[in-house]
């Protein structure tokens, strides 16, 4: 039977624009990290991020989208840490800046899943 290690959401925000969000649903399980992509759109100010439950409470408190990047080592001791069981609840996916962005920003939230294949056989 085959488990997704990953869960994708994307989110853009308009050049001009300071801020976005996207509420998203996602599949059961224990989430253990995340990372960020984004297209590099030029924004002059402070750009941070955050993931909040449908409670409005912080699964990843807002801090400079900077420390959602990949740190290169292995695919799972590379990203940020954290450490969720998602259940049913709905989430939020939140980017903010200071300054507006000077074109479109594209970013790529990855949900990192604990997936330990050994139990499954």
């Amino acid at each position: 039977m085959l488990k997704k290690q990953e869960e994708i959401v994307n989110l853009t925000i308009a050049g001009g624009s300071q801020f976005g969000s996207i509420s998203f649903q996602p599949m059961a399980g224990l989430v253990i990290g995340c990372v960020i992509y984004t297209n590099g759109a030029t924004n002059p100010g402070f750009v941070t991020a955050k993931i909040t439950d449908q409670n409005g409470e912080a699964v990843s408190a807002p801090a400079d989208i900077r420390n959602y990047r990949s740190r290169e080592a292995g695919y799972k001791e590379g990203c940020k840490p954290l450490y969720f069981e998602t259940g049913k609840k709905m989430y939020e996916f939140e980017v903010n800046s200071d300054q507006p962005f000077e074109s479109d920003f594209k970013c790529q939230l990855v949900l990192i899943y604990e997936n330990d294949l050994t139990q499954q056989c």
